[in-house]
């Protein structure tokens, strides 16, 4: 099977349409002088959630500034990486080649993402130093 063999659903295309809008939106537009929403969670109870910081650091990724998305979501840069390994993975494999799995793949990945997520969420929360340095 060659790539140009496979078949991308609609919703496919759509989906990458809506991503390429959002990219260029992030791109353009910085999220640190407003314009985009707050963080419902961290407005409704003073706590930071897993994702607080990562419209930033996407900004910051779009332009190349990996230190400045690692300073508002330390997170946020390693699972762009571990999401694009997997589809990359999940295409090569749709069309036929041969590819490393993703560490996606595995019967266990929910649970260390569950766990990586909570213990991310509760120090990032933390007053004192050094998890202060988790907080966006």
């Amino acid at each position: 099977m060659r790539a140009t063999d496979l078949k991308i659903p609609w919703y496919g295309y759509a989906g990458m349409a809506g991503l390429l809008v959002l990219v260029l939106l992030y791109y353009g537009i910085n999220p640190e002088r407003g314009g985009f929403p707050a963080c419902p969670f961290h407005e409704l109870t003073g706590f930071f959630c897993t994702g607080c910081g990562s419209q930033r650091a996407l900004h910051d990724l779009l332009h190349l500034d990996v230190a400045g998305a690692l300073g508002h979501n330390l997170l946020f840069p390693p699972v762009v990486v571990l999401l694009a390994w997997h589809v990359v993975s999940r295409m090569a494999a749709r069309s036929g080649r041969r590819a490393w799995k993703s560490p996606l793949d595995y019967s266990r990945a929910p649970l260390l993402v569950l766990g990586i997520v909570l213990v991310f969420t509760l120090l990032r929360n933390l007053p004192w130093e050094p998890f202060r340095l988790l907080a966006p």
